[in-house]
């Protein structure tokens, strides 16, 4: 997997319930719940999956999809629950608005193995 930038929001209390998963729009990380995460979407910001040539040719473009998108997300959160032990049990509730609303519905609809709603 490329670099994919995230946010982390943790209140490091012992009583966590659920992992929120944003998956964009605007707002502001800490409003929204006790542990959450932002993944920044593939070609936005610093998360750009072949470096610095990402935008340097066409074929690259074929993977700025919101399918492989969530592909993204899904081994994202994979990944930090292995390297987080504490939160591995705990379900992922997926949300956003607009844009991030629909990947959010897409995502628990592809993988409702790892977003729990």
């Amino acid at each position: 997997m490329y670099n994919m930038t995230y946010l982390l929001y943790r209140n490091h209390s012992d009583n966590a319930t659920s992992i929120f998963f944003y998956t964009g729009n605007e707002g502001r990380i800490e409003h929204f719940a006790e542990n959450i995460i932002f993944a920044e979407h593939r070609y936005y910001g610093s998360s750009l999956p072949f470096g610095n040539e990402s935008f340097s040719d066409r074929k690259h473009f074929g993977y700025l999809t919101a399918e492989q998108a969530l592909a993204d997300y899904a081994e994202f959160l994979t990944e930090f629950k292995c390297a987080n032990p504490k939160l591995a049990d705990l379900p992922v509730i997926s949300f956003g608005g607009s844009y991030g609303g629909m990947l959010t519905a897409w995502f628990r609809q592809k993988y409702p193995n790892i977003v729990a709603g």
